[in-house]
């Protein structure tokens, strides 16, 4: 078989494979993100930093990490980046002084239509050949898949066996 051939069938194969697909669907979306926020300084990185601020401003760092699935190092990291560019400030917590609170500056509010813009391009795209009743379908099955991994994650599921 020809190696072109035998590519075709391993990425046909490959594409069956349910970790495979959502880790391409995912990546792919992250750079089409990154592609439509690059003009205004910013990555799909900062942005998840930016909308938990959106959400509730004034979150500790250690609560961004665990919001975010990062470590506090790393929260640190973008928030000097961020800080840098003049879109937050960390500010002490009025209750603990070593506790750190992230607060976001009017330049990156004032920002808040290009999260939204650049999201809903995003979407536009990933979901173009999708009726409205297939992308509902979708994302609650997504969401039951997520509630299944996240059962998962929490122990409430039998551990798997090794064979």
């Amino acid at each position: 078989m020809p190696d072109t051939a035998i590519a075709s069938v391993e990425e046909s194969q490959s594409e069956n494979e349910a970790g495979l697909v959502f880790q391409h669907v995912a990546r792919q979306r992250i750079k089409l993100l990154d592609a439509f926020l690059a003009p205004h300084g910013l990555t799909s990185a900062q942005v998840y930093l930016l909308n938990r601020l959106l959400q509730e401003d004034g979150r500790t760092q250690v609560e961004l990490a665990r919001l975010l699935g990062i470590g506090t190092v790393a929260v640190s990291g973008r928030g000097d980046r961020r800080e840098a560019a003049d879109w937050v400030e960390r500010r002490p917590d009025g209750k603990d002084r070593r506790t750190k609170r992230v607060f976001l500056k009017a330049s990156a509010t004032s920002k808040k239509h290009v999260l939204s813009e650049a999201a809903a391009q995003v979407n536009a795209l990933s979901f173009a050949t999708l009726s409205d009743a297939e992308v509902d379908q979708l994302l609650t099955l997504m969401r039951r898949v997520r509630g299944n991994l996240r059962d998962a994650l929490a122990g409430e599921v039998p551990t798997l066996m090794r064979g």
